[in-house]
């Protein structure tokens, strides 16, 4: 997949469609461009300043911790960032179609405005859009602009929908309000969720129950060797440089203990980033776009302890706690490193040091 910034047809699909216009002098739908208008990452309404003040302060949060200087910044940020007569977009549709912000309001029947950040690239970078009402932002959307990223968010709305219909106790998940499309890009649109904060739960509260209880809630009691996700982790690692991880992936299907291992489902980015507590006391979950069944018992807990830095033997309490019997935790926590082998494949990213620990942490376990 291409690591290339964003081009301006990428924009152009995402915000106003095939037959729109980036630059129409005549249109009053205008988006400030940051960093500038050669490598967007964020595009915010020029006429929403709560949208500009969001944006400021995540800038400004993502350079610095120091509490003095960000309130200083996030006062002065947004005059700097409204003020731009260079970056801006003056966007249009073609004359049968609507810009993201004109289907928005159409689908969600309300007026309102946006604006669009984009990630670092990745194999599931996609445009994130933070939609405003008159009381403030309402509600967040997600774009698939191709085949990969379209398929995520779909299965984000399914999962979206099926925790309504059936919630885990004690638990906050985004209500769907939406899912579609948007020209030839899936379209998910979820409610806003009330937190108070949105930067992840402390780690001594890891929420083993939590995980326990989707796990087996959404079991489908597959065995290791009939499991989808074990079968396409080849096909996703096609790269050369992971014939040895390959090589251990079999060695490891031929073990007697492989078809003992117990199939459940798994959230899939079980991650500080992705969970955040309400104002009730509820732990709340986003991000369900990696979720799946037929994965092994524990790998959202290995997850959440190796995102943490605290490493995967720092999850063997919580491997018991899941039911996974100790002579499995060796035989899990491969299959988890399997798994992040082939999203480092995903994302060309077999050559960074982080990689590069994954596979020797790997051959520690297989010795």
């Amino acid at each position: 997949m291409s690591q290339l910034e964003p081009s301006d047809a990428w924009w152009k699909k995402v915000l106003v469609g095939p037959k729109g216009n980036l630059t129409d002098p005549n249109s009053d739908e205008q988006y400030i461009v940051l960093p500038n208008r050669s490598s967007a990452r964020i595009v915010v309404d020029k006429n929403e300043p709560r949208a500009i003040q969001d944006v400021s302060d995540r800038m400004i949060q993502s350079r610095t911790d120091n509490g003095k200087v960000q309130g200083v910044l996030s006062k002065a940020a947004p005059k700097v960032i409204s003020r731009r007569k260079k970056g801006l977009w003056s966007v249009s549709s073609g004359t049968l179609d609507h810009t993201l912000r004109e289907h928005l309001c159409e689908v969600l029947d309300t007026d309102l405005r946006i604006s669009i950040a984009v990630g670092p690239p990745r194999p599931n970078r996609k445009p994130v859009v933070r939609c405003y009402g008159e009381d403030g932002m309402f509600a967040v959307a997600k774009l698939g602009p191709d085949d990969h990223t379209a398929e995520m968010v779909r299965n984000e709305g399914r999962w979206l929908d099926a925790m309504a219909a059936d919630p885990l106790k004690n638990v906050v998940t985004p209500p769907l309000m939406h899912l579609g499309d948007y020209g030839n890009s899936a379209l998910l649109v979820m409610g806003a969720l009330d937190l108070t904060s949105d930067l992840g739960v402390d780690f001594d509260e890891v929420p083993v129950a939590t995980a326990r209880e989707f796990s087996e809630r959404f079991a489908e009691g597959v065995s290791m060797q009939d499991s989808q996700w074990w079968h396409r982790l080849p096909v996703r690692m096609n790269d050369t440089k992971l014939d040895s991880v390959q090589a251990m992936m079999s060695q490891l299907s031929e073990s007697e203990k492989f078809n003992a291992v117990r199939t459940s489902a798994w959230h899939g980015d079980w991650s500080p980033w992705n969970m955040g507590w309400s104002p009730t006391g509820k732990l709340c979950i986003w991000d369900w776009e990696r979720t799946t069944v037929g994965v092994p018992t524990g790998l959202d807990v290995l997850h959440l302890h190796y995102q943490y830095g605290e490493g995967l033997d720092a999850a063997d309490a919580d491997l018991d706690a899941m039911g996974v019997p100790e002579d499995q935790h060796n035989i899990v926590k491969r299959m988890y490193l399997f798994e992040l082998c082939a999203r480092h494949c995903e994302a060309e990213a077999l050559l960074s040091e982080r990689h590069e620990k994954v596979v020797d942490t790997l051959a520690a376990l297989n010795s």
